[in-house]
């Protein structure tokens, strides 16, 4: 890891998470029946099933958007059932959102230092007026910014607008943000959304590079199924809001109520979307984002779904400023 990227080390301890009984109803429709669920602290649990089956709804139970009808929520014994969302940012629990929810008119910089402004304030007063600490709390901030954008390869596009960078840019960035919040716990609802499949795979070093940097305690959701199987150490597939399989990848890839509820029949099914490493193989090779090599591949190239140039979408590849093929030149630097 790069001096740069020590500067956003974690220093607060994983949290741990239990789930007891938790029951979510909208209007007649159940959405979330009887789910018990425990995260120990460090590890990183992926959810999958399909479309409706709770996975969302229990994230956002946990961050505190969605209040459940029963049941009990807890961090490291705390019980947050009562507590708003903004309460449990203040611990560590840190939310991801599937539509990477950023400023399209700031730039990089712009946006990974407002994350850091909201963690490290700094009175009008002694701001406007330059006093000591206020000169050394926005040092502060500067180095934390500066080790997240070495960290993840983005000196290149921190003058850049949010608006102008293409999906996979947009991802990254959205992730450095959710680095710097400090995060204890952090709750990431599909980061792959959006991103073709050679770009996703590109995800899953990058991933580890979170986990590595924070320390923090993951929950996934990801209807990637390869990608969830080859980063988590424990899988929970959701099926009509309850858990219907928990385990590690081998576990739950041989359990028959997951190959009911989701898998289908054979790892022919669960590897069918992308050359994801099989049982016994190593890394797949050839990942990339944005067209930049990730460990030893690339990411997009300006291709999207299946690497044909003709299904860019205009929306999100955005403006060509050095002729790159993505929507800023070239795409994230390779991940050190």
């Amino acid at each position: 890891m790069s001096d740069g990227a020590r500067v956003v080390e974690a220093t607060a301890v994983a949290a741990s998470l239990t789930l007891s009984e938790v029951v979510v109803d909208f209007g007649g429709v159940r959405a979330l029946d009887h789910v018990n669920l425990t995260v120990e602290p460090g590890t990183i649990v992926g959810l999958i099933g399909a479309n409706g089956s709770g996975k969302t709804t229990l994230l956002d139970v946990i961050s505190g958007f969605v209040a459940p009808t029963a049941g009990s929520v807890a961090v490291d014994d705390r019980d947050l059932v009562d507590d708003l969302p903004e309460e449990r940012a203040s611990i560590g629990v840190v939310r991801s959102f599937q539509d990477c929810r950023l400023f399209p008119e700031l730039t990089v910089l712009d946006t990974l230092m407002l994350t850091v402004d909201a963690r490290l304030p700094v009175g009008v007063v002694a701001t406007t007026l330059g006093l000591p600490d206020a000169r050394r709390v926005e040092a502060q901030k500067r180095a934390r910014v500066a080790g997240v954008i070495d960290t993840f390869s983005l000196g290149r596009f921190r003058d850049h607008r949010i608006g102008e960078l293409s999906t996979g840019t947009r991802r990254v960035v959205d992730l450095a943000s959710i680095i710097l919040a400090g995060p204890r716990l952090l709750l990431l609802d599909e980061p792959t959304a959006g991103i073709a499949q050679r770009e996703a795979e590109a995800f899953i070093p990058l991933l580890r590079r979170m986990h590595d940097v924070t320390g923090a305690t993951i929950v996934l959701v990801e209807h990637d199924v390869p990608l969830v199987f080859e980063l988590c150490s424990t899988v929970v597939v959701m099926q009509l809001g309850s858990v219907v399989a928990e385990g590690p990848p081998a576990t739950v890839r041989r359990d028959p109520r997951a190959l009911a509820a989701y898998l289908g029949a054979s790892d022919e099914a669960i590897f069918v979307s992308g050359p994801h490493t099989r049982p016994g193989e190593g890394s797949a090779a050839g990942s990339t984002v944005d067209g930049a090599p990730v460990d030893g591949g690339t990411v997009d190239g300006g291709t999207v779904d299946g690497g044909d140039p003709g299904n860019v979408d205009a929306a999100d590849a955005g403006p060509e400023p050095d002729g790159g093929d993505s929507g800023v030149p070239g795409g994230p630097e390779p991940l050190p």
